[in-house]
């Protein structure tokens, strides 16, 4: 595939896993935190008290990296903590799964989406993929990256 091609892979990769993250980031915090918070804690990972924080902290952390992916913006950072997060949120259904814990709301939309434990799986699992490419070709494309880096180097030039 031409490098062309993979620019616009990555492209396409950034605005896709930017735009779930900032739809989950917001669809969860249009609801009240502890709503969030009950779901966490139905998977039985982490106690009371840490699932509150995760529920106030965690929309955030989505908006701020879903914005990032979508601007291009430190491309390579917001991939690799988008895949971290990915991962996560992979291996609490996992765990869950394993477990037993029968999960009728993953959490991943807030209230406004409950998609099943394995289509939430296969979901997060192509995001990863898709976050592997936005990480490799993420910059090449419309990006503030790409837009920052020129702008330096012009500013180099004598």
């Amino acid at each position: 595939m031409s490098a062309s091609k993979w620019a616009v892979v990555g492209l396409i990769a950034r605005l896709v896993v930017g735009g779930v993250l900032i739809t989950a980031g917001a669809s969860k915090l249009s609801s009240p935190p502890e709503e969030f918070a009950v779901v966490i804690e139905n998977y039985e990972i982490v106690s009371t008290d840490a699932a509150e924080v995760l529920a106030a902290f965690m929309p955030w952390c989505e908006l701020f990296l879903g914005f990032a992916l979508v601007f291009g913006f430190m491309t390579p950072y917001a991939s690799v903590f988008s895949g971290a997060m990915l991962v996560g949120f992979l291996g609490a259904l996992l765990s869950a799964a394993a477990r037993g814990i029968e999960l009728y709301n993953c959490g991943c939309f807030g209230g406004r989406f409950h998609p099943k434990p394995a289509f939430t799986m296969v979901m997060d699992a192509v995001l990863l993929a898709a976050v592997a490419a936005a990480f490799r070709h993420g910059s090449a494309l419309w990006s503030l990256d790409k837009w920052a880096d020129a702008r330096y180097t012009a500013a180099r030039k004598p």
